[in-house]
């Protein structure tokens, strides 16, 4: 977002609600959905770029109100949604983002954090998803995107690779029949999960991806993670799904194909082929 971009978007938050006093301003460029502004560490203001729809929104801050009296974790919860579907306002999640290495280089922290992490995770998975209108289509978006998608990987894969990536395909589509699915978070990895030290809290960020989906969507990034930190995952989870963590990496496998497809796409976020290529057939 650039400077005069920033200044149209703040003077459209000052229309609404008036000023917003602050001494610290951070901007970050979300993926695809919205531009984030962070004043002060305390106030976020979320700028939709396809403009704020209402119906999605409120489903999301449902859920966000409802894991918000089963958790401990801070949430996004919103404060204002701008009456012209400009913006909205949410409170800020403190904390330092939950990487490999941060987990690594603290092991102890890092097993509570594992717990902290499972708990939450069990705590959304179980939630009851009537009420909250929220969207249950992944499988469908990855079959509608692998028919153009396939056709520009066989741009740079070989015929014997183009083989390999459709029986795996075809594999899940037939794997994703059978799974119960139940409320997720959607987009739960490293940039959306946050650890706050001084109070030993868990936040999760973003809930813009979420569904009713297969739990093991949640749990793909864990398989980054060193194995005491799943094992504390997976400890205070408490799943039975014997399946799940094969399903994890199955996903892994499909979101590298997406990395594939959007560097041919030119996509500046994914400029590495072959980290794609790494991610679906080296994994």
């Amino acid at each position: 977002m650039n400077e005069q971009l920033l200044d149209q978007r703040l003077e459209l938050v000052k229309a609404e609600i008036g000023d917003l006093p602050y001494r610290e301003l951070k901007v970050i460029t979300t993926g695809c959905e919205k531009d984030v502004v962070i004043l002060d560490q305390q106030t976020v203001l979320s700028f939709f770029r396809d403009g704020l729809r209402t119906e999605t929104y409120d489903a999301r801050q449902e859920l966000i109100r409802r894991l918000a009296m089963q958790s401990e974790a801070i949430l996004p919860v919103c404060r204002y949604r701008s009456q012209a579907n400009h913006f909205a306002v949410e409170t800020y999640v403190p904390g330092e983002r939950i990487t490999p290495r941060l987990v690594e280089e603290n092991p102890e922290e890092g097993r509570r954090i594992g717990s902290a992490v499972g708990s939450l995770l069990r705590q959304l998975h179980r939630m009851p998803a009537q009420g909250l209108g929220l969207r249950s289509g992944f499988v469908q978006d990855v079959s509608r995107d692998m028919e153009s998608g396939l056709k520009l990987l066989e741009t740079r894969l070989s015929a014997s690779e183009i083989r390999h990536v459709t029986v795996f395909l075809n594999e899940y589509y037939e794997s994703a029949a059978t799974v119960e699915t139940c409320v997720v978070h959607g987009d739960f990895h490293f940039d959306n999960i946050v650890w706050d030290s001084d109070a030993g809290r868990l936040g999760v960020l973003d809930f813009g991806e979420a569904g009713v989906e297969d739990p093991a969507l949640d749990l793909m990034y864990m398989r980054y993670y060193r194995e005491e930190f799943r094992h504390a995952v997976l400890e205070a989870y408490g799943s039975e799904d014997s399946g799940l963590y094969d399903r994890n990496q199955m996903y892994d496998r499909i979101y590298g194909l997406y990395d594939m497809i959007e560097n041919i796409r030119n996509d500046p976020r994914k400029p590495d082929f072959h980290k794609g290529y790494a991610r679906f057939f080296e994994s």
